[in-house]
């Protein structure tokens, strides 16, 4: 399949702040608000809503990703499936998921792929963000060193995690304020789910949280060092951690093109449904890099077992609300209040793919 995929290193400069995307319009259209590229059929009273089909939008942009892996896999297949119906498509690789926000926010790139607190967090200082579709559901998981029985045990121990402002990172906080208020773990920032894999392979850290993926490789390879502290997929099923989501002045001025990503990445879940081999297929396609052939068809299988990438895009009003408390100030406290849906989801793409390709 023809790629265009290009990754950029982490130094890469993200142009534009979330002050200046303070500054730009706000919420993208509903789709049925767009305007046809082309005059309507003399059939077509003036006032009728276009078709998905007449909304506008450009066939080049460039979606932001960080730290691909499997989960990252059926997205960068969208893409490719976009590319092949004409669509040039530019996907660098970030290592911080605040500065794929940020440059969302600036119009730096047009969509984002990663965590919802950091979006949360860029919408409440006023950037123009809208998370259209989700990527995966949730996913993490917590390892640590056998000898660590309990949360109170990671105390002084050293902790990797992605961010400072990563989703993983907010979950790992949360559990520790509820399961040991005050237990300090030595934090260090190691990015990607497989590079802190690698390094608690290596007895460089002494815990993790690490994605559905590398878990597995952990409990295959290691599981007379380390094993699961905590199942935060588990404990938290509801929290949407991860979603596409696309700068609010590209969706009012490309609507077409935000309805045809959602989609392509609604037909590419929809095939990998209750098909682990197709999903192990794309992830050895996409992401060879991140990949343990050991490990990859009993991941693939746990994957889809799970239904981590939904048919029917994962996104709802309750879904998100829970997700916006969870981050809100009663919660891991990534805002000041609980942002209202309205300001930072737009579900009108996902219901019009929903209603064209059948719920």
């Amino acid at each position: 399949m023809r790629r265009t995929r290009m990754i950029r290193g982490v130094s890469l400069l993200v142009v534009g702040t979330l002050s200046l995307a303070a500054c730009a319009s706000g919420a993208s259209p509903s789709p049925s608000a767009a305007a046809p590229t082309s005059a309507p059929p003399e059939s077509m009273e003036p006032s009728a809503e276009p078709t998905p089909t007449e909304m506008p939008g450009t066939k080049e942009f460039t979606a932001a990703f960080t730290s691909v892996g499997l989960s990252s896999a059926p997205f960068l297949a969208a893409i490719a499936l976009l590319e092949d119906q004409g669509y040039t498509i530019e996907t660098p690789e970030i290592a911080e998921s605040e500065l794929v926000t940020q440059g969302v926010a600036s119009g730096e790139f047009a969509f984002g792929s990663g965590a919802n607190n950091a979006t949360l967090a860029a919408v409440e200082q006023g950037a123009s963000l809208k998370a259209i579709v989700a990527r995966v559901n949730n996913e993490w998981t917590m390892y640590a060193r056998n000898s660590i029985t309990d949360c109170a045990g990671l105390g002084g121990q050293r902790l990797a995690i992605h961010s400072e402002g990563a989703v993983s990172t907010a979950m790992v906080r949360n559990y520790i304020a509820e399961n040991c208020d005050g237990t300090e773990p030595n934090y260090l920032v190691i990015p990607g789910s497989p590079a802190r894999l690698a390094a608690l392979l290596a007895d460089e850290i002494d815990a993790s949280p690490l994605e559905l993926s590398d878990s597995i490789t952990v409990d295959n390879e290691a599981s007379d060092r380390f094993s699961l502290l905590s199942s935060f997929a588990e404990d938290l099923p509801n929290l949407q951690t991860t979603s596409i989501y696309v700068n609010g002045d590209f969706a009012e001025e490309n609507p077409g093109t935000v309805l045809a990503l959602v989609r392509a990445v609604i037909t590419i879940n929809r095939e990998i449904e209750g098909d682990a081999a197709r999903l192990q297929e794309i992830a050895e396609e996409f992401v060879p890099q991140a990949i343990n052939p050991d490990t990859i068809e009993a991941a693939s299988e746990r994957y889809v077992d799970l239904g981590m990438f939904p048919p029917d895009g994962g996104l709802t009003d309750d879904r998100m609300q829970y997700t916006s408390e969870f981050f809100g100030p009663d919660g891991a406290g990534i805002t000041s209040a609980v942002i209202p849906l309205e300001d930072w989801v737009d579900l009108s793409f996902l219901e019009m793919v929903l209603d064209e390709l059948g719920s």
